[in-house]
């Protein structure tokens, strides 16, 4: 089955991280952050970071950025700076929203917890966190060599932790539901686990996505994107335990980035292109 490409715009510098909110926000290499409707009609830019954002997170209201000049800076929807969040100390690369709470992982290893603008929790998982994501109790972090399921409870403790369980993979990773993805080690496959303890965070299914690394990867339902050097955007559908192909579609350059809402997905492409593609 063949995607299609429903909306296309072009940016000025290399789209490097996406989020989406009510609408879309770009991070450019200019460390530029720019917003966009559905349909990826321009709306608000402004002069964010000295270089390139390395993630953005949106929930609400508010949007977080991070880039190498320290800290995490937080803006409304149309760019007004609101505040900046406690620095760990090293580059963030890893941004996140679950609830209430943002997480933030660092290349130094920390894991930042927080809450109301305020850091609530900190813990070291020793090694730099490339992605990370989050299923009650249990805090996912991975690099390049392996996905480590800890089990933290930040309302007893904002330090301590206990590692619960290690598999082999690689970044990009998310949960949707109760089922994790992330990459194998080699970045070609696409691998599902259960995300409870109840089976020890059984791989369910796994399924060869590309000869080339996979660079992106998001999930919105039972609908699962990637994308990466090959220059193609696929779809799955997380069926009975099992990833079965949905489409796909070349477009023609490496994904930077990708972001899913619904059945749709937004990709930004090498080379200046942002498209929404279902």
């Amino acid at each position: 089955m063949s995607l299609k490409i429903e909306a296309e715009t072009k940016v000025e510098l290399e789209p490097c991280v996406l989020a989406w909110g009510d609408k879309l926000f770009i991070g450019t290499e200019d460390g530029f952050i720019r917003s966009f409707d559905a349909n990826l009609t321009p709306k608000e830019a402004w002069s964010a970071h000295a270089v390139q954002p390395f993630a953005l997170a949106t929930s609400g209201a508010n949007l977080y950025s991070s880039s190498n000049d320290g800290g995490i800076k937080v803006w409304s929807a149309t760019g007004d700076k609101i505040t900046e969040l406690p620095a760990t100390g090293a580059d963030v690369g890893a941004l996140h929203i679950f609830g209430d709470n943002v997480y933030a992982g660092d290349e130094a290893g920390n894991i930042a917890v927080y809450e109301n603008n305020a850091m609530k929790a900190n813990y070291n998982v020793l090694e730099e966190v490339k992605d990370l994501t989050f299923n009650s109790p249990f805090l996912f972090t991975v690099r390049d060599l392996y996905v480590t399921a800890t089990e933290i409870k930040p309302e007893e403790s904002k330090t301590r932790f206990m590692t619960r369980h290690t598999m082999e993979g690689r970044a990009p990773m998310r949960i949707t539901g109760e089922r994790l993805l992330f990459m194998s080690r080699d970045g070609n496959s696409l691998r599902l686990h259960d995300a409870t303890i109840n089976t020890t965070f059984k791989q369910l299914h796994a399924v060869k996505v590309s000869d080339m690394i996979v660079t992106s990867l998001s999930a919105s339902g039972d609908n699962v994107w990637t994308g990466g050097w090959d220059g193609v955007v696929r779809k799955w559908k997380i069926t009975s335990d099992k990833l079965e192909a949905a489409g796909d579609i070349n477009v023609g350059g490496c994904i930077n980035a990708l972001v899913a809402t619904g059945d749709k997905a937004y990709v930004a492409v090498t080379g200046g292109k942002v498209l929404l593609v279902a």
